[in-house]
């Protein structure tokens, strides 16, 4: 499969940190703004993989949750570096819990991280094709979405590593194993060893260095408005 190379490509990790569900509800709240702004600025935007902040959640198609750990979305489109950039940073909500009516707790702090790949350690996608094994089936998604029905959804093998990856973002199989393709190369870039409980131990726990101070935005109340 010839694959070539995404340029302007950026990927974003949106992350609730060690904070409580308060703060996944934050991320949840963040994503559809940052799909809206990305959009307007004439950027394809995605989310590519979630990881909900209630365990029972995580491994279901029915429920969307209220709540991430962590949102990865991928953006593509001229400047989407920069867009990208213009997030990276800590975020603050200013309001009362949605969880937890009589919690004195009014400041609550998200981290949103920009992942870049150097490029003396970028593995050519048409390079990774070769060392990939690709498993198709069927897409799921929440009740309340559109789900595809088709076998577009693909899982990816990397054979050298044994790493695996399902992605089911797109309803085109040819683009979501481009997608998957790419998340591979995003993840080798950054691994710190052969095993993909360490990769993704990595990729998902960065999100507890989320900083509390200087936040780039800050947002109030229930309507999440950026205006007090």
């Amino acid at each position: 499969m010839k694959v070539s190379n995404g340029k302007n490509i950026s990927w974003l990790q949106v992350t609730a940190g060690q904070g409580p569900k308060e703060c996944a509800w934050v991320v949840a709240q963040l994503e559809p703004i940052i799909l809206q702004e990305a959009r307007k600025a004439g950027l394809s935007v995605e989310r590519v993989d979630a990881l909900a902040f209630d365990k029972l959640l995580r491994k279901q198609n029915t429920i969307e949750p209220d709540a991430y750990l962590s949102l990865l979305l991928r953006l593509e489109g001229n400047n989407a570096n920069q867009f990208a950039q213009g997030w990276e940073g800590t975020i603050k909500w200013q309001g009362e819990s949605p969880y937890r009516p009589k919690h004195k707790r009014l400041n609550w702090f998200v981290g949103i991280a920009v992942f870049v790949i150097p490029e003396m350690q970028k593995i050519e996608l048409e390079a990774l094709s070769k060392e990939v094994d690709f498993e198709l089936m069927r897409a799921k998604g929440p009740g309340g979405q559109h789900v595809n029905k088709t076998s577009s959804a693909v899982r990816l093998t990397h054979r050298p590593t044994g790493l695996q990856l399902r992605v089911e973002t797109d309803r085109s199989q040819h683009r979501n194993k481009k997608i998957a393709l790419e998340r591979l190369q995003l993840l080798l870039a950054q691994k710190q060893s052969n095993s993909q409980r360490s990769i993704e131990h990595t990729r998902w726990l960065q999100h507890y260095d989320v900083k509390r101070g200087s936040p780039i935005r800050t947002f109030y109340g229930q309507a999440f408005s950026q205006n007090n």
